[in-house]
């Protein structure tokens, strides 16, 4: 049975349309990858040069595993389409607890990363002293991630301040 056919399961099948163009998500996906598959092995290759702060390397691991994993759940078809709801369902719930465990986890990061200040990881006599080609991808990829989060909050307010106006223009100030 087809989700939209479906009267319990609107907002699901809501949810699963995609918004992107294929082409667009595929190369937005294919970049992420290549991102992640970098994050990994920089933190296995650099794994014991960050005294500083032992934990980036693990982060850059963990959080390059984590988001390859929720970007192969993304990718996941249903494959029972008697029980395609359910299985989409499932795959919904997981794809939320690893969203979830990826906030965490990058909160934690900004913490290990921000750290170190920029005076003292470079220095050798340092007690903060961090291998410089794992500490800058570390800062550059999580201060990239900052700015992404940015662009997406500012476009979705002049989204809503459109359809505020667009509102307000049809219905000419009246409230409904």
């Amino acid at each position: 049975m087809d989700g939209a056919e479906n009267p319990r399961t609107p907002l699901l099948s809501l949810v699963q349309e995609s918004f992107l163009p294929k082409t667009v998500s595929i190369a937005l996906k294919c970049i992420l990858v290549a991102v992640n598959i970098a994050s990994i092995t920089i933190g296995v290759i650099y794994i014991n040069d960050c005294p500083g702060q032992y934990l980036i390397p693990y982060y850059l691991i963990i959080s390059g595993v984590g988001c390859l994993l929720y970007l192969s759940m993304t990718c996941l078809p249903c494959v029972d389409e008697d029980q395609a709801t359910w299985v989409t369902l499932a795959n919904l719930c997981s794809q939320g607890v690893m969203l979830l465990f990826l906030f965490a986890f990058f909160i934690a990061g900004n913490v290990w990363i921000y750290s170190l200040n920029h005076e003292s990881w470079d220095d050798p006599s340092s007690l903060k002293q961090c291998n410089r080609v794992l500490y800058l991808y570390a800062f550059w990829t999580i201060t990239l991630c900052h700015l992404c989060f940015l662009v997406l909050l500012c476009t979705y307010l002049c989204l809503l301040l459109g359809l505020y106006l667009l509102k307000r223009s049809i219905f000419g100030g009246r409230s409904n």
